[in-house]
């Protein structure tokens, strides 16, 4: 998973970095090292991702009642 930025000869070494940053975050690289950072037991995984689920529903259901759906 090796992610390779090609830097053009006088370019601006902050656009590098942007076009770096855009590829880690398309990569999932952030994101995973965020998850790995401490361990998080499959029941707690578990019950946040049925909390996530119902507070989506909840969401749904609110712009239904608005009419915004």
């Amino acid at each position: 998973m090796a992610i390779e930025i090609q830097v053009k000869r006088n370019e601006h070494i902050d656009k590098a970095l942007r076009k770096l940053k855009r590829a880690m975050a398309e990569e999932g690289v952030l994101r995973e090292v965020k998850d790995r950072s401490h361990f998080i037991k499959p029941s707690e995984k578990k019950r946040n991702k049925s909390a996530q689920a119902r507070s989506r529903a909840a969401k749904e259901a609110r712009m239904k009642k608005d009419g915004m759906m």
